[in-house]
């Protein structure tokens, strides 16, 4: 476009006069607001007991409904228990800056580069928590990668809910923990198959496309052979139980159609009132929901008679839920979506989500119906219960002897565009310089522990987790 400047248009005079002068600061990033590691109970983790914990819970005594036959001694009965663990991981991050450009920059690069790595860490931790309490909601669900016939090495789009079992019952079973499936271990599922209609199989093994990997893509063995068409649904018989908008047994079976309504979220929250599963501290359960789902369930008609002869009630005054139906919704635009998963938004492509990939993501699910990035965007509304993940950590200030430090360490208290960022029980480690000018500082974050999704499989049904659920839904 032409340019308009108030400098007179003559080359000698522009050039007398400074251009383009740049503003002695940083501006902000649209940053969002970190609330699913606020639903992780923090719990210290003790030092010189290994890197990997186990914990135990006790299932219920069956009650005893017959009465005492005279002279006879009640017999003595027992209760199963189960275990799940947390193993202690390192995560970090850092950044270099060359303090002679900082000198001369006309803005701190040095004071920046800790803001953002700052920013960094305290999101990092936010999508860690967020993708290991959506992959326990969506456990023992998948589909099969491609059309395969007579195979008992059978591929899946994802093994998350597919790699462990526990067979309290059975001889050569995993009595309480969850362990990796086996022959002696096998995990149940059933499978669509071309003939007959529906089987059920067991899961004896499995092989991880990338070594280590419980989530991504990769074969499990199974006890029978079966034969199935491109991405005909699988499912554990120790699946978390999901509201689907419209039904169905896979994720392809959601349309554009299926909207939420509050019928969908009467059915999550009796979910968790089946089995019993207790409400968070402020008596509520929560909600995470993106703002494409906020927006859609105002759609539902229930929900707008609710709100039909008070057009001045906050939720339509200030377009939030709130509480409702004994949940408190909470607008999360960190929920996973194609925009905040990394490699979601890569042209073409689905994202791997393999937790061996720098450039992947450990979050499970598939963010498309029908295995293809043109297809229907999934959303999912994540509903929490009191006790569902913990974050187990490491006091870092104990990894600190009579040495010293060469350099600074804090924890950070990082503000953006008026959010203030607390990243607790993350440390920010300021290395001194030393390189042979003594110019290069390098500035790190880190973090030790871990956080462990908890299992109920010895009360209520068969599903291995329970509480969390999700309402899957299109757009």
């Amino acid at each position: 476009m032409p340019d308009f400047s108030v400098i007179l248009q003559s080359p000698q005079v522009r050039a007398l006069v400074q251009e383009n002068t740049l503003e002695r600061a940083f501006h902000d990033a649209l940053f969002p607001q970190l609330l699913f590691r606020g639903e992780a109970t923090p719990q210290p983790w003790a030092a010189g007991i290994g890197d990997t914990q186990l914990f135990t819970a006790p299932g219920l005594m069956p009650v005893s409904m017959a009465p005492l036959r005279p002279g006879f001694d009640p017999v003595p009965q027992g209760y199963s228990s189960e275990q799940w663990y947390a193993q202690m991981q390192q995560y970090a991050g850092t950044i270099d800056t060359h303090m002679p450009s900082d000198y001369v920059a006309i803005a701190s690069l040095f004071l920046r580069n800790a803001h953002q790595l700052g920013l960094q860490a305290s999101m990092s931790m936010n999508r860690k928590v967020r993708n290991r309490m959506y992959n326990s909601a969506e456990s023992g669900w998948t589909v099969a990668d491609g059309a395969q016939v007579g195979v008992t090495a059978l591929r899946v789009k994802r093994l998350n809910g597919f790699t462990r079992a526990r067979n309290p019952t059975l001889s050569g079973g995993s009595q309480v923990r969850f362990d990796f499936v086996s022959s002696t271990n096998p995990l149940g599922i059933k499978v669509f198959d071309t003939t007959p209609a529906e089987v059920p199989r067991s899961v004896i093994g499995f092989t991880p496309d990338t070594p280590g990997d419980e989530l991504g893509p990769g074969t499990i063995t199974l006890s029978v052979a079966v034969t199935v068409s491109d991405r005909a649904y699988v499912i554990s018989d120790d699946r978390t139980s999901l509201v689907r908008v419209g039904g169905g047994l896979k994720v392809d079976d959601v349309g554009t159609s299926d909207i939420p309504t509050l019928s969908d979220v009467r059915t999550a929250v009796a979910r968790f009132r089946t089995q019993n599963v207790p409400r968070h501290p402020d008596g509520r359960y929560h909600c995470h929901f993106d703002p494409t789902s906020e927006a859609l369930l105002f759609r539902d008609a229930e929900f707008q008679r609710l709100n039909q002869s008070i057009p001045d009630y906050y939720m339509y005054r200030e377009f939030a839920v709130g509480e409702i139906l004994g949940t408190i919704f909470v607008r999360n635009n960190e929920c996973p979506l194609k925009e905040t998963v990394l490699g979601g938004l890569t042209a073409g492509a689905i994202p791997y989500m393999g937790n061996t990939d720098p450039g992947g993501d450990d979050f499970a699910g598939e963010l498309f119906n029908n295995g293809a990035s043109t297809g229907v965007p999934i959303h999912r509304m994540l509903f929490t219960s009191q006790g569902g993940i913990y974050e187990y950590y490491s006091d870092l200030q104990a990894l600190l002897t009579e040495a010293g430090v060469i350099g600074k360490i804090a924890e950070p208290r990082i503000t953006n565009n008026g959010i203030e960022v607390f990243s607790e029980r993350i440390q920010l480690v300021i290395r001194a310089p030393l390189n042979r000018l003594q110019d290069m500082v390098s500035t790190s974050w880190k973090f030790m522990g871990d956080w462990p999704a908890r299992t109920d499989a010895t009360t209520g049904d068969t599903a291995r987790y329970k509480r969390m659920e999700i309402i899957q839904h299109g757009e």
